[in-house]
């Protein structure tokens, strides 16, 4: 490393043109960022659920919507209607909406003299309260209004606004979201106590708080970071430094995303925060030991070439390790969780040579460090309380192997317990504008949650249009009953051509109830949908494809985790399992839709959670048998790296904390932030041991150099994830909160149980083959003196 730090040093403008060069492609690639928060998002292009959820958008039109929830009085009154007929007509009017539909303007099918069907507006321009009464009274009866367009107990209403779809663009969510929301507040309204949710409705929130929260996070991260720099080194200058280093590694981080075309999704909040925390690791060791070198010697120019010189090669492995556990996520069939993996990864190997180019430079051209003298001063009381530590250690080691046994044991039983689970409006906190909406239309009008069955009969009828099939008609309604009435504890309501059928037979019969059924022949059923089509409605559309082969069945129920979806997924699976026997008119009965899709993620977590873990200690473990040159010695620290993140999955475990796309990532980031300190640390200790031939003096010696630089680091490191707590996504303040306690024992592990799991290797004679040849002799008789 000698050799590259005197060309650095040699040629700075070269340094500083290869850096703006750096940056300036980076602020190129960032113009082709996107936001993206919709379920597709979140997998694969060839992943099989998000293809039959494309194929099922193609097939009968996009799903996406606002829905709005609305308070009603018990007596309805022409003002009031005529409210809602203009709040709807004024949200039709926005921009992007492709359609509306409220009580007053909702179809309603009756039947006309001469046998033929009238589909027009349930309610009419001109009613009296007497007629609007009745009218309440029907609405509740209804099957397709109730629990849908009103409450059961007639107190709340609904309203659906159809969306049109922008890939990749956000702003007309935004405006959209503006729009409603100031529509609710407005004094016509106001009284209302309108509720609004929908996929535009909370990716425009999703973007607000990302965008909110990225700066608030990292900007406390700044502050944070740049304090404790200061009451290490007592010099601003100083302090920034490593800041400006971050800093410049998230435009890279960023760009990263752009280029791989990764979105900005709800996990990029994490990306300026995890930089300005974790990236700055590597500057600040090499800082630590310029410091060092410097309050020693009194020469700058030679401070900075021996600190680089000694920290620059474990601080480019330490990065490698960190940045190949965070690729471990690249293998991650969740698409955020790859995105950012990625990008991260090349956030840290760009701070670490942002870091390289950077800190020499600054410090040589501009003197930033105090005087020798006054650090000499400062660091001499630092370095006596390292030695007590490092005294206490090399006295009770082994009192601290059988605490470390106990933590291990207890923790196995906490991650027996980790279970993983996917609740999307669980994400955010209570208090948050997008859980108190959802919460209030699962309790009003039985949920926002949907999912599809499409039920396929392409090429199994005679003459196609097999829909048609009174038989089909019927299993498909037999289907709707069944599950309807097993998930009332769901609020599940369910929809299809099976429902309009018989709506239609009903009103040919003067509404009489017994007629709500399917026709027993193929002829009335044909004639009923020919009169419905006929009378300008494309309600069809959106129920049936053109041929009449595939047919969906909605469901629509209350936001949970998928835990408790899936019981009715194994019973959908079973009925149609019995149906497809019974029905040969139909070749399947497939699931898809929003929350089969979160139920597919749900899947992937678990085995992504032993992926990462299990590639990033294989990347841990590669690295420090290389570094350390002994298998023993490597495989016990990496396994020794492990224990802070078993604790903290223990926690989890023990706490009910599932998990979910962003607890998910805590393991390998813990695992490859870990790795830097035992790297720094052991191999410190073995350059000591190899000089001095005493595990306890190279203890002592290591406590006072690598030491102080791993405590302020850990300080940093928990501070920097702590602060995810304050974030109003509760999964993302799950996950700084697990990941800030692996941090916070990996420190404890580092300072008490490392160096005591050293002393025990070399106790028994397990590291004597690090030791000089010539040594040996001398070694096979040297005893540590214990103080008792």
């Amino acid at each position: 490393m000698r050799p590259l730090i005197l060309r650095i040093l040699a040629y700075p403008r070269t340094c500083l043109i290869l850096l703006l060069a750096l940056l300036a492609l980076s602020g190129l690639a960032l113009t082709q960022l996107r936001f993206d928060n919709t379920p597709d998002s979140f997998f694969m292009q060839d992943d099989p659920a998000l293809i039959k959820y494309t194929q099922y958008k193609a097939d009968f039109g996009s799903d996406e919507y606002s829905f709005l929830v609305l308070d009603a009085p018990v007596q309805w009154t022409p003002a009031f209607i005529a409210n809602v007929r203009d709040l709807g007509a004024r949200i039709e009017a926005m921009d992007n909406v492709n359609k509306v539909t409220t009580l007053a303007n909702v179809r309603h099918i009756a039947s006309v003299d001469g046998g033929g069907l009238d589909v027009g507006p349930f309610l009419g321009e001109d009613l009296d309260a007497a007629a609007l009464a009745a009218k309440r009274s029907e609405a509740l009866a209804h099957p397709y209004y109730r629990n849908f367009l009103i409450s059961g107990d007639g107190r709340h209403l609904g309203i659906l606004a159809e969306t049109g779809v922008r890939p990749g663009e956000i702003v007309y969510k935004i405006e959209l979201a503006k729009k409603i929301r100031a529509l609710a507040q407005a004094p016509e309204f106001k009284r209302l106590n309108m509720r609004v949710v929908g996929a535009p409705i909370i990716d425009a929130d999703v973007f607000t708080i990302i965008n909110r929260e990225s700066a608030i996070f990292g900007t406390l991260s700044f502050i944070l970071v740049s304090v404790g720099f200061w009451l290490i080194f007592r010099s601003w200058a100083v302090a920034l430094l490593p800041l400006v280093v971050a800093s410049l590694s998230i435009v890279v981080a960023m760009a990263v995303s752009a280029v791989i075309g990764a979105p900005i999704g709800m996990l990029t909040a994490i990306i300026p925060s995890f930089l300005i925390s974790v990236g700055v690791g590597s500057s600040i060791f090499l800082l630590a030991e310029v410091y060092r070198q410097y309050a020693a010697g009194g020469d700058l120019r030679a401070a900075i070439v021996e600190g680089f010189s000694h920290s620059a090669g474990a601080s480019a492995l330490s990065v490698l390790t960190t940045a190949g556990a965070l690729l471990s996520f690249s293998w991650s069939e969740i698409r955020p969780v790859q995105g950012i993996g990625i990008s991260m990864a090349a956030g840290l190997v760009a701070s670490l040579l942002i870091g390289w180019l950077l800190i020499p430079l600054a410090l040589s051209r501009f003197r930033l460090l105090p005087d020798a003298q006054r650090a000499a001063r400062l660091l001499d009381g630092r370095v006596r309380g390292m030695h007590w530590l490092a005294d206490f250690v090399t006295r009770h080691w082994r009192l601290l192997l059988l605490v470390l046994a106990g933590l291990i044991a207890v923790a196995g039983f906490g991650v027996a317990r980790v279970t993983t689970d996917y609740y999307y409006v669980g994400l955010f906190k209570p208090h948050t504008d997008i859980y108190r909406s959802y919460t209030y239309v699962d309790q009003t009008l039985r949920g926002a949650a949907s999912m599809e069955l499409i039920v396929d009969s392409a090429g199994v009828g005679v003459g196609g249009e097999s829909i048609k099939d009174p038989a089909v008609l019927k299993r498909m309604r037999e289907l709707q009953d069944r599950l309807e009435a097993r998930y009332g504890a769901l609020g599940l309501k369910t929809y299809s051509i099976a429902d309009v059928v018989m709506e239609i037979s009903q009103a040919l019969h003067e509404g009489d109830k017994a007629a709500y059924r399917i026709p027993d022949s193929r002829a009335e059923v044909a004639e009923s949908l020919i009169l419905f089509e006929s009378s300008g409605t494309d309600e069809l559309t959106r129920l049936v494809t053109g041929d009449y082969a595939k047919a969906r069945i909605n469901l629509r129920m209350k936001y949970r985790p998928d835990s408790q979806y899936q019981p009715l997924f194994r019973d959908i699976q079973a009925e149609a399992e019995r149906i497809l026997r019974e029905t040969p008119q139909i070749r399947s009965i497939e699931t898809t839709g929003v929350v089969p899709l979160w139920s597919r993620l749900t899947n992937y977590l678990a085995s992504n959670e032993i992926r990462s873990i299990g590639l990033s200690f294989f990347v841990v473990l590669t690295v420090m048998v290389l570094v350390f040159r002994s298998a023993t010695l490597g495989l016990t620290m990496a396994l020794c790296n492990l224990v802070p993140v078993a604790i903290a999955l223990a926690v989890m475990g023990f706490g009910g904390v599932f998990l979910d796309p962003f607890t998910l990532l805590v393991s390998a980031i813990a695992i490859g932030i870990l790795d830097d300190d035992t790297l720094h640390f052991v191999k410190t200790v073995v350059d000591h041991y190899r000089r001095k031939h005493d595990m306890a003096a190279a203890l002592r010696d290591t406590f006072a150099s690598t030491g102080l630089a791993m405590l302020l680091l850990s300080s940093v490191l928990v501070l920097g994830f702590v602060i995810y707590m304050l974030s109003e996504v509760q999964s993302l303040a799950k996950f700084g909160g697990v990941t800030a306690l692996a941090i916070g024992v990996g420190a404890l592990c580092e300072f008490l149980f490392t160096p005591a799991v050293l002393m025990g290797l070399e106790r028994v004679g397990l590291l004597r083959h690090l030791l000089p040849r010539e040594a040996d002799g001398a070694s096979s008789t040297h005893t540590i003196q214990e103080t008792p």
